[in-house]
């Protein structure tokens, strides 16, 4: 992926985290760290463990995190480089 490539990523992404509804957008939002994660870590690194994730972002907000779910299957997407056309 080119960093061209990635620019275009976030910003496509960007523009659906500001038209969605909100499990959609926790979606997006993990997606979008996922990609980042993706870019940066273009060697072969496994991404994080999805329980680590979701230990991590439910101990950010207070243990009250309703779409854990919706953000922790955005960043395993963006992690496998999935582009947001072949998301479902």
């Amino acid at each position: 992926m080119t960093s061209t490539e990635f620019e275009n990523l976030l910003h496509r992404t960007d523009r659906k985290i500001e038209s969605c509804e909100p499990k959609m957008v926790e979606y997006w939002r993990g997606y979008r760290s996922g990609i980042r994660f993706h870019f940066q870590n273009a060697l072969a690194v496994s991404s994080p463990d999805h329980y680590t994730l979701m230990y991590a972002t439910t101990r950010r907000n207070g243990g009250d995190y309703v779409y854990v779910d919706a953000y922790a299957r955005g960043f395993r997407d963006g992690c496998e480089g999935l582009k947001p056309e072949d998301i479902g």
